[in-house]
């Protein structure tokens, strides 16, 4: 069976932290991995995770996608940013809830700093080497890239460019219509092309608000095909 596990796999860091604050007296700074649980007690404190794992729950019925894999682009950094350490902790939840193992959990951003990649590799999620975001799936996958740049967006959609890859993926991002309401179509048609074609297409539903971590998620929706999808419509 699938480990589904995220548990730190480092324990003696923490040990040797608290020897170190009884032996010198001094305060330490919180260890990035509790600043991470913090987030992560933060937000399954309420239903706010419930409803939001409720529409990840009904795109993979709605997409008949079972067992995907993650892969979380444009994350920022854990280790100097709150909404980054929120945005990795609502990760892990939906994760463990969806019985998505870590070793299923690919990530990657330019700003990730050698700690961050230790914090994740402890998790057991893969950090992938350098990308522009032109990464085809090759199985059913989440891609779970809050609040990245409209361009990023629109270069993992090319690469994903076809019936058969779009219809495995479901997106948690920023609301791709949002894009299309608010930039000239003229502006879209040379600059966002995929992006511009494919949002006609999609259903997507709001995460809700969170108070306390408000800027982290505002925005993001779970977004997939229609199913089922009219043979080359989305191509046309």
């Amino acid at each position: 069976m699938e480990e589904t596990s995220f548990a730190y796999s480092q324990a003696t860091t923490r040990a040797r932290a608290r020897k170190n604050r009884r032996g010198n007296g001094r305060r330490e700074p919180p260890l990035l991995i509790d600043l991470v649980d913090r987030c992560k007690a933060d937000i399954e404190s309420n239903g706010w995770i419930t409803t939001c794992l409720g529409l990840l729950q009904d795109a993979l019925r709605r997409t008949n996608v079972s067992c995907p894999d993650v892969l979380c682009l444009g994350l920022g950094s854990p280790s100097s940013s709150r909404d980054a350490r929120a945005q990795l902790a609502f990760l892990i939840s939906s994760c463990t809830i969806l019985e998505i193992g870590p070793s299923n959990v690919s990530v990657y951003d330019p700003v990730f700093t050698d700690a961050d990649k230790a914090l994740f590799q402890s998790f057991g999620m893969r950090c992938l080497p350098d990308t522009d975001g032109k990464h085809a799936v090759q199985r059913p996958t989440i891609l779970y890239m809050p609040h990245c740049d409209l361009k990023l967006y629109e270069n993992i959609i090319g690469a994903n460019w076809s019936e058969e890859q779009l219809a495995r993926i479901i997106f948690v991002a920023n609301r791709f219509s949002d894009y299309t309401d608010n930039h000239p179509q003229s502006k879209l048609e040379v600059e966002s092309p995929y992006l511009m074609r494919l949002v006609p297409h999609l259903e997507s539903h709001s995460l809700p608000a969170l108070e306390s971590f408000s800027s982290a998620f505002n925005n993001i929706s779970v977004q997939h095909v229609k199913h089922p999808i009219p043979h080359g419509s989305v191509m046309s």
